[in-house]
């Protein structure tokens, strides 16, 4: 019996061996995959970062190169603001002699009515007087060139 259980134990083990060396088996054609897989990885990480490296230096450049354009840009700006603060305090210059001038135009025109009124006024009454006069002179005249008639 005790051969028997030897050979159980024999069998059991070389089954027990076997099942080992199929798992480490797998175990191994599933770590040379992972191997691969990282390597793989591991390259297309290295293209990433050369890539990225040479997208980096190449947006350095780039914003130097804006940075550059900004500070060249940048007196031309000033100037055009200096320039549009001078002409906006001309034009508030023009209009403020532009109001000056509308309100003594206004008082002048506004004098010079009044003044033409008194003027009209007087003449009117002239003329009132005058045709008056005309008229006085007419119905005078008339009665006489009746009578010679």
């Amino acid at each position: 019996m005790v051969e028997w259980g030897a050979v159980l134990l024999a069998c059991g083990f070389i089954l027990f061996a076997a099942a080992a060396m199929l798992l480490l088996h797998t175990l191994r054609r599933v770590l040379l995959r992972t191997e691969d897989v990282l390597g793989k990885t591991g390259q297309e990480i290295s293209q990433l970062a050369t890539e990225s490296k040479e997208l980096l230096v190449q947006a350095s450049a780039t914003l130097s190169l804006l940075q550059k354009r900004v500070e060249e840009v940048e007196p031309f700006c000033e100037s055009l603001k200096l320039a549009g603060e001078s002409l906006s305090k001309t034009v508030q210059r023009a209009d403020s002699i532009m109001q000056l001038v509308t309100d003594s135009a206004m008082e002048r025109l506004e004098r010079a009515h009044r003044e033409n009124e008194l003027h009209l006024a007087e003449a009117f009454r002239w003329l009132d007087a005058g045709l008056t006069v005309w008229h006085s002179f007419k119905r005078q005249s008339e009665p006489l060139s009746d009578d010679h008639a």
